[in-house]
């Protein structure tokens, strides 16, 4: 503690005049922003798990808790969601969120990846990437791979120069992909290509750093002396242990932690974490005591609307466990952007080392009690598959990105001239084997040759998509390993069953479907059923939650977005969050694609239910 202490002191000491700049003061210890020394307070929070609308309040309660800094991923599917198609709108203008950040006055540190990790869609990766070659290897500088990723990076990084703080932006850092020692590929050419494209584009005046846990092998495979090198670690362990081992990556410069926890996250069938506040409260004080510039991961996590939230693999990335739909994280600031015990810790430690404000109120909740629903749709039907989908014919079955699609549903059709039996080799990540209108059986991803009994007549293969795999310390033979649906062989009675009718249904949003009254409901339940209500109104401005309970496994619907996956059989998460932004004047429909358990009402709570029963072996 006390090299810490003098290492401070020293800092404080050696100031010098400079002009709109950010550096490391490699002698003092310290960073210094315009020559004077500098320590950031930096909390996580990414603009593409946010409203659009709500951007000012979240970063105005950032701000009133005493930090100076946010820090976000830039995630590269996101913004190029097809090859050559550019998306920076809506909550995904990573540019006004920026310009909002500078005329707050809050500094920004950006992560471009290409790997972000962050229980997100493949890790911030483009699904179309797996198709580009089979010798392609993630996270390496297998020529591929390398050209495809430093094309993306020779599109995104020249539009950066007018945020970046020497410039008069927010940005005072960037770092070099994402704790690249933890992936066991340790391709330092990698890491060194991808800090030349960044000084080549930036620079030499921006800061570029990296980040990895605070062990030898982990820095040793994922620091460069080029770069500012930090780690991450979370509270109650010990905290000069982790710089110390960060300053011998170093020559000279503060300690940093880049990621320190005060959640975790969280994953379907797996309890909901919590991480003490006032252990967290108590970390914190030490580190800035010290003198260490520390970011918040997270200080707001937001939510995975749509099919934002990814899937952690195991070992061999075999066996994918999908995060929810809620990004709550257990962070100072709630999925629905409420203040918490936690928050208010937090700021009574900041108000040490930093100036706090006036905290905005949170936003109010409403119940507006239940609502019935009925069913309107099958994802077979033809005007549902017409309105919101394509057809394509395979000879061979293949895999969702095989078929230009990313998430949502793909139909796998097939005539069968006789009884017998289907192998289903491989699948990801839920397939609901259908036999003229009757369903027979469920196959989850986590199994392998699967041997079911069919009728002669029609076969459907209903195939949802959990999310990809966003775990970096997975390193897999094939990108084929990553892709969904039908990804390997389909046999039938010992041979290659070949010659599909494949349906394509996205069902980012529901836009494209206008129910049509009085459809009959098939006696048994078939998973891909569309039940639909109304809600009579709905009060501009505030929040509410969709209740899932007693519902099985599907995607929620409010008016036509897409709030995200539900799982409640799996549990802990039970209510969805819908935001004030959604609320609009008028009746909005609500509509839940079920697959497994259906029901005839949903409710609206005035609170959520992240921390519900859960059930490991829906998995």
């Amino acid at each position: 503690m006390l090299r810490w202490v003098v290492l401070l002191t020293s800092c404080l000491l050696a100031t010098t005049a400079a002009e709109r700049s950010f550096v490391v003061d490699h002698e003092a210890n310290c960073f210094r922003k315009d020559g004077e020394p500098f320590q950031y307070i930096s909390g996580s929070m990414h603009y593409y798990r946010i409203p659009r609308e709500l951007w000012p309040d979240r970063l105005l309660k950032l701000k009133a808790a005493g930090f100076n800094t946010v820090q976000t991923y830039i995630p590269w599917n996101q913004h190029e969601p097809v090859p050559g198609q550019l998306v920076f709108d809506g909550n995904k203008n990573l540019f006004s969120f920026l310009e909002l950040c500078n005329q707050m006055g809050i500094l920004v540190l950006l992560r471009p990846g290409p790997f972000i990790a962050a229980e997100f869609e493949f890790g911030g990766f483009p699904s179309w990437i797996t198709t580009i070659s089979p010798d392609l290897r993630f996270r390496q500088s297998e020529q591929h791979y390398l050209t495809t990723v430093l094309g993306w990076f020779r599109t995104l990084l020249p539009m950066l120069p007018p945020y970046l703080y020497q410039q008069g932006g927010p940005v005072i850092g960037i770092q070099i992909e994402n704790e690249y020692g933890s992936n066991p590929a340790c391709d330092l050419d990698y890491m060194r290509a991808l800090t030349q494209t960044h000084r080549e584009i930036l620079g030499d005046d921006i800061l570029l750093y990296s980040v990895n846990g605070p062990g030898k092998h982990m820095l040793d495979c994922g620091t460069l002396p080029e770069l500012y090198n930090t780690v991450d670690f979370g509270s109650g362990g010990s905290i000069t242990k982790p710089f110390g081992i960060q300053a011998q990556y170093n020559k000279g410069g503060p300690p940093v932690n880049t990621e320190f926890y005060p959640g975790w996250l969280s994953l379907w069938g797996h309890k909901f974490p919590s991480v003490p506040r006032a252990r967290v409260a108590s970390s914190l004080d030490k580190m800035l005591s010290m003198g260490a510039s520390v970011n918040m991961y997270m200080f707001h996590g937001g939510s995975n609307f749509g099919f934002i939230g990814g899937a952690k693999g195991d070992a061999k990335g075999k066996v994918l466990v999908p995060q929810l739909t809620s990004y709550d994280y257990d962070a100072p600031l709630s999925e629905a952007g409420d203040t918490t015990m936690k928050y208010f810790d937090i700021r009574d430690v900041l108000s040490k080392y930093s100036k706090v404000g006036h905290v905005p109120a949170n936003s109010t909740k409403v119940n507006y009690g239940t609502l019935g629903l009925s069913y309107t749709a099958h994802v077979t039907d033809r005007d549902f598959v017409t309105a919101c989908g394509r057809v394509v014919t395979n000879n061979r079955a293949l895999s969702f990105e095989e078929n230009n699609q990313t998430n949502g549903v793909v139909i796998y059709t097939r005539h069968l001239d006789q009884s017998g039996e289907l192998v289903l080799s491989k699948v990801r990540d839920r397939a609901y084997v259908i036999s003229n209108g009757v369903w027979v059986t469920t196959v989850k991803g986590s199994s392998f040759n699967t041997s079911i009994s069919v009728n002669a007549g029609k076969l459907e293969i209903i195939v949802f998509s959990d999310g990809h795999m966003n775990t970096g310390h997975v390193q897999v033979p094939s990108p084929r390993h990553y892709m969904k649906g039908i990804t390997e062989v389909v046999l039938f009675n010992g041979a290659e069953l070949k010659g599909w009718s494949v349906t394509l249904l996205p069902l980012t949003d529901l836009s494209c479907y206008k129910p049509a009254r009085g459809k009959q409901e098939p006696s048994s339940f078939l998973p891909g059923s569309l039940y639909t209500g109304e809600l009579l109104s709905c009060i501009e401005g505030t929040d509410t939650f969709l209740d899932t309970q007693g519902w099985g496994k599907g995607v929620a619907y409010f008016g036509d977005i897409n709030l995200g996956r539900y799982w409640p059989l799996a549990g802990p998460q039970v209510t969805l969050y819908v935001p004030s932004p959604f609320c609009k004047a008028g009746n909005l429909r609500v509509s839940m694609l079920e697959l497994e358990r259906p029901s005839s009402t949903v409710e609206f709570l005035d609170t959520p239910n992240l921390r519900g029963p859960v059930d490991p072996s829906q998995l």
